[in-house]
C-alpha cells in the first residue's frame, strides 16, 4: 500500500524531471533561434531600395492601385478548399528584388497597412528563394496585419546569407481568410549583422 512518503518522492521525482525537461526545451529554443532566428542589427537601417504603384508587382490578378497604395482581395467560397488545408487561401507575391552583394546581413521591410473584411490576420512576409540542384526554397518571415481601418506602421526582418545558389528577396502577402489588404510606403533595408559574443 503506498504511503504519503511514497508519494512526495515521487512527486519530487516528476518535478526533477519536468525541471529537466523544461531546461532542455529552453536550451533547445535559444540554439534554434541562433540557427533561424533574425540577429540584431550593428548599425541603423540603409534603404536598398522604395516601391511605389508606379512599379509592377510579380502577382497581377486581384491587385488595384488606390491612390498611393496596393489594394490585394483574396475571397474564399468554401467550395475547392479542404478543412485541413494548411496552404493559404491566396499567396501573392509583390515584389521580387536580387539579394544584396554582401555575406551577412539583416534584411528589413517596412511599410503601411490596414486590413478590411478579413476573419484572421493577414500575413505580409519578407522572404528569401533559393533555385538549386533540389529545386526551389522559400523561407519566409512574416509579420501579421490584423483588422483595422486605419493604416499602421509594420516591419518584417530576415536574416540573409550569402550561399553557393543566387537568392531572390521576395516581399508577400498571404491571406488565410477572405480580406482586403491596403498597403503603402513599401520599403527594403538592409544592416549589418551585429557580432554573436
Amino acid at each position: 500500500m503506498p504511503t504519503a512518503g511514497n508519494y512526495a518522492m515521487f512527486d519530487d521525482l516528476f518535478n526533477n524531471l519536468k525541471g529537466f525537461i523544461d531546461s532542455k526545451i529552453q536550451e533547445v529554443g535559444i540554439e534554434l533561434e541562433k540557427r533561424f532566428g533574425v540577429p540584431e542589427p550593428a548599425e541603423p537601417f540603409v534603404l536598398i531600395r522604395r516601391f511605389t504603384p508606379a512599379d509592377s508587382t510579380v502577382t497581377r490578378g486581384g491587385i488595384a492601385i488606390v491612390g498611393e497604395s496596393w489594394q490585394i482581395e483574396a475571397y474564399d467560397d468554401n467550395t475547392q478548399r479542404l478543412i485541413t488545408s494548411t496552404d493559404p487561401l491566396r499567396d501573392v507575391i509583390l515584389f521580387e528584388v536580387a539579394a544584396p552583394d554582401v555575406q551577412e546581413c539583416v534584411l528589413a521591410c517596412q511599410f503601411n497597412a490596414k486590413a478590411l473584411n478579413n476573419k484572421k490576420p493577414i500575413k505580409v512576409s519578407l522572404a528569401l528563394r533559393r533555385s538549386g540542384q533540389w529545386g526551389t526554397m522559400t523561407r519566409l518571415w512574416p509579420t501579421e496585419v490584423s483588422l483595422t481601418q486605419d493604416f499602421k506602421p509594420y516591419e518584417a526582418r530576415a536574416h540573409f546569407q550569402k550561399e553557393a545558389d543566387a537568392a531572390k528577396v521576395q516581399i508577400s502577402v498571404q491571406f488565410e481568410s477572405s480580406g482586403i489588404l491596403q498597403i503603402r510606403d513599401i520599403e527594403l533595408l538592409q544592416a549589418p549583422v551585429k557580432s554573436q559574443s
